[in-house]
């Protein structure tokens, strides 16, 4: 007798983006018809990376004006990492929800202000 494995009760469906495109700045943008259930999204975070409110409201293709709402993924989320920004409108009447993958800021420090650090 063959036994098929149920499917694991913690494994969450993969949804298709509408939409993906990458910006001039780098930012990964990819647009869902979802509502924000069914997404792990906390409005009281900051997403992670270097981004402006304008920035992801511009990558998103909302108007600043609008009623932009930015928060960031709580969890990873169909394939994008927690931290990642969610976009969206602030109203019932939200037409997709955005989650941008913002390129990280790295800050160089010349040579001479680098501070050694030694155990003996």
């Amino acid at each position: 007798m063959i036994e098929i494995a149920a499917p694991e009760a913690s494994a969450r469906p993969t949804f298709a983006p509408f939409s993906r495109r990458i910006t001039d700045f780098g930012l990964q943008v990819c647009c869902y018809t979802l509502t924000l259930q069914d997404i792990p999204a906390d409005f009281f975070a900051d997403p992670d990376g270097a981004w402006t409110f304008e920035s992801l409201a511009e990558a998103a293709g909302f108007e600043v004006s609008e009623g932009v709402a930015i928060g960031a993924l709580k969890t990873p989320f169909n394939g994008h990492p927690d931290g990642a920004a969610v976009v969206t409108l602030d109203s019932e009447s939200r037409p997709y929800i955005a989650i941008i993958e913002c390129p990280i800021a790295f800050e160089c420090v010349e040579a001479c202000e680098r501070v050694e650090v030694s155990a003996a």
